[in-house]
């Protein structure tokens, strides 16, 4: 299946896989612990994640339908579930599932009965999260870009930065507002990430909703 591996602490990438057998290795139920993407016969492993990666993926999350529900915005949250894009060939494909992901322009047209299937004519998440901790997700735009992910947020848990994306037409470039949330700027997140820090989760989520009330401004009733 490939012709040759390289391993890089807790990442292996293995190389020639057709991208069927990438579906099937990811659909393993044995598999379903790790995280893998794939790109044009290159899969990449990923061995489980950490509590340091998990504990800011977890509170971007919060933080995002905090706000959400603060504002009265319909949206559907996907976790991690992992989105693929076929492409002509045997080795020629897309696929990675993020760390958080969102519908809101497009909540309308999640599918309820079954899984999203961009292959299928569903539409990508319109906000993907990616949490960079042991492996930087920057090789991994073009991967984002076809699959038509319209916003990408970059944290990266060490530097404790973070970057938001467009995609414009095959590739990202930075933006200081977030297309699906416009109240939200990466130095607004990063203030509500950095509240009570060291705090216990529910602390840390009564810190957000007071500071959320003070700092994002509501809409006009009606508008």
């Amino acid at each position: 299946m490939a012709t040759g591996n390289r391993r890089r602490s807790a990442v292996t990438i293995l190389y020639d896989v057709p991208f069927k057998a990438y579906v099937r290795i990811a659909l393993t139920p044995e598999n379903r612990h790790l995280r893998m993407a794939y790109h044009d016969g290159t899969l990449e492993i990923v061995s489980p994640k950490l509590r340091k990666h998990e504990r800011p993926s977890d509170r971007l999350r919060i933080i995002i339908t905090a706000v959400a529900d603060w504002l009265a915005l319909p949206y559907d949250g996907t976790g991690s579930y992992t989105y693929r894009r076929a492409g002509e060939g045997r080795y020629r494909g897309m696929g990675k599932e993020p760390d958080q992901s969102f519908y809101f322009a497009n909540t309308g047209r999640v599918p309820r009965d079954r899984d999203p299937d961009l292959d299928a004519g569903d539409p990508p998440p319109d906000l993907w999260i990616e949490v960079d901790n042991r492996v930087s997700s920057a090789g991994r735009l073009p991967i984002y870009a076809a699959l038509g992910v319209p916003e990408v947020w970059r944290y990266r848990s060490k530097r404790k930065t973070l970057q938001f994306l467009r995609l414009v037409e095959n590739s990202y470039e930075p933006i200081d507002r977030s297309l699906s949330l416009p109240a939200l700027s990466p130095a607004i997140v990063l203030e509500a990430l950095g509240l009570g820090d060291d705090a216990p989760e529910s602390e840390w989520v009564r810190l957000l909703r007071d500071w959320i009330a003070l700092t994002i401004p509501r809409p006009p009733a009606g508008a």
